[in-house]
């Protein structure tokens, strides 16, 4: 139960309002156990008519004899009911509102941990399971902190409480039906156990329903353009179908523990009632049988409470395999703060693997200094973006080291260290906010004239201009109110508003038509100025001009130098320049 400790753990923050919970639970518990006393002064008032005369409990001498007017019956039953309705209404209200509020902190704490997670544990995950996570998981186990702990604490109370009643109205006859109980309790642990194990694989699948859904709506356009509908309908009912496979069987474990103490429960009970239909009078038996139905109540309700622990466990766990999710990247508390100017960014002997005996980058060696441009070609699959993943220590070389005006990037501060890389990408990410909220994401402070520059500078304030709402147009999920040019500028407007030193350009124009190209080309010319900058490029027009060149091949530098050294050369260089210019 290690697990669901953890769980309770988020609790404890609201430990007040948990007292006053748990003083109301006894409040109801006291209620439950006078119930079965307003049947007997009930029953007493319909035989005497006139008077309720306690003096029939002969195995209980220390009740005295007690008599009063028969018409204050309806008043006793009012005023139990009203306490019980009280307290219970109060206990019910503060559990939820603790509920509330630990589940809360912990999609909190879970959103926060996965966002602070790097890009490792995001390259062997799924979006969807994750998403699955944060709203299905955490939304299950809501119940395991409220309803379980009103359940925990108030039911066994109710149990206490009413043991005295039984016997008290019972005698000994109330033994028969206590005889049961412990009983009761092994088929609650028996199918406990299924229960968590079924649940925690339902949960598994209801990811997948999760991921099937992002890939197929993300992927809408492709899914149309191919006729496809069809195969993701029935992909989809596979999964829902197997998802509701593993519910029947919750269901049946959940549903199978009810019944099955109600009738070990009667079992006791009429044995109980068979030999006190034979020795007590009518208002002591009306008042041992209500006692036994409330004294078996809680017990079906504890059965409930082991359900919904099992669930909530079974979640716990899928949840506390992220909270326990340790990053790869691990920033140095000492770590020194990058200043705002870079003259050097050196890779030496770099090496890098994704899997044990897979490198991907292997001896990479060179040095780009204050103001140059370097550029990278090569076949897909060559290393290029993973080479600039590690300056941004997305990873850490699994050989060698990257030196950043001679310190070693691991002894930088990764938020200081990103702070002075500015990127753009092919896939421009904006999110659903508005123009200039997108604009200043890295300079969330900005001034609006300083975000109104930035977007002169990158050629795109005449259409913001456009806009409905100028800088205050929301560009939809990705930005899909804006064409692919339009995007591409918002997002060298939020680099220029930053004003790295160092720029990382990821095939920034390979999706952009002929016209947007050359606009977008002119505004990272200008962002281009005075920066340490690192091209990614399949169009090598784009790159001609590039300070120096590296052509990698299956992770290795295998050329190195200017575009017109490298065509001299020959080699993948000039093969690559002759497919896109001599065909």
């Amino acid at each position: 139960m290690e697990t669901y400790r953890r769980l309770l753990a988020y609790v404890w923050p609201y430990r007040f309002r948990l007292a006053l919970a748990t003083l109301c639970m006894i409040g109801v518990s006291l209620a439950n156990a006078l119930m079965s006393a307003t049947v007997y002064v009930t029953l007493n008032g319909l035989e005497n008519r006139t008077s309720v005369i306690i003096d029939n409990i002969p195995h209980a001498s220390f009740v005295p004899r007690i008599e009063f007017p028969a018409l204050w019956i309806p008043f006793i039953i009012a005023l139990v009911f009203l306490l019980h309705s009280l307290f219970d209404y109060l206990s019910k209200y503060q559990m939820a509102s603790v509920g509330i509020r630990s589940i809360r902190q912990i999609r909190d704490d879970l959103y926060a941990h996965l966002v602070r997670l790097d890009m490792d544990y995001y390259s062997r995950g799924r979006t969807g399971d994750l998403m699955s996570r944060i709203l299905n998981d955490v939304g299950n186990i809501q119940g395991g902190i409220t309803d379980v702990l009103v359940d925990i604490v108030q039911q066994p109370m109710t149990i206490l409480f009413n043991i005295p009643m039984v016997f008290l109205w019972g005698g000994p006859y109330a033994i028969f039906a206590v005889i049961v109980f412990p009983l009761a309790t092994v088929p609650i642990i028996y199918l406990g156990r299924q229960l968590r194990r079924t649940t925690r694989k339902m949960h598994e699948r209801s990811a997948d329903i999760t991921a099937a859904m992002a890939e197929t709506l993300s992927g809408i356009h492709i899914v149309k353009a191919f006729n496809q509908e069809e195969y993701e309908v029935k992909r989809f009912r596979e999964i829902n179908r197997s998802v509701f496979d593993f519910f029947k069987k919750t269901i049946k474990v959940t549903m199978a523990q009810r019944p099955l103490i109600e009738f070990m429960g009667a079992i006791g009970t009429a044995i109980a009632v068979w030999f006190a239909l034979k020795n007590l009078p009518a208002d002591r038996f009306g008042a041992f049988v209500g006692s036994l139905f409330i004294f078996y109540e809680p017990l079906k309700k504890l059965s409930k409470v082991n359900s919904t622990i099992q669930q909530s466990v079974a979640s716990g766990n899928r949840i506390f395999e992220i909270l326990d999710a340790k990053p790869a990247i691990l920033d140095d508390p000492k770590g020194i703060s990058l200043g705002p100017e870079v003259s050097s960014v050196r890779y030496e002997q770099v090496g890098f693997h994704y899997e044990t005996g897979k490198a991907v980058l292997q001896d990479i060696d060179f040095e780009v200094k204050n103001g140059e441009v370097l550029a990278m070609v090569g076949p897909s699959g060559a290393g290029k973006t993973t080479l600039v993943n590690l300056l941004l220590r997305f990873y850490d070389p699994t050989e060698g080291k990257i030196k950043i005006n001679g310190t070693d990037l691991k002894k930088i501060s990764v938020r200081s260290l990103r702070s002075r890389i500015g990127v753009v990408s092919q896939e421009t990410v904006l999110f659903n906010s508005t123009v200039a909220e997108n604009i200043a994401y890295g300079s969330p402070d900005a001034p609006r004239k300083e975000i109104e520059r930035a977007a002169e500078a990158a050629y795109a304030h005449h259409f913001i201009e456009e806009l409905p709402q100028n800088y205050d147009t929301r560009v939809g999920e990705r930005g899909i109110k804006l064409s692919g040019g339009q995007r591409q500028r918002i997002a060298i407007a939020r680099a220029i508003l930053r004003n790295p030193p160092i720029l990382i350009l990821d095939e920034a124009t390979s999706h952009l038509d002929t016209e947007s190209e050359r606009e977008v080309q002119k505004a990272l010319e200008y962002l281009m100025q005075g920066r340490t900058v690192f091209v990614i490029a399949h169009r090598l027009s784009t790159i001609q001009q590039a300070t120096k060149i590296l052509v990698l091949e299956a992770g290795r530098i295998v050329q190195m130098g200017t575009n017109e050294s490298l065509l001299r050369e020959g080699g993948i260089y000039k093969r690559l320049y002759d497919l896109q210019f001599n065909l």
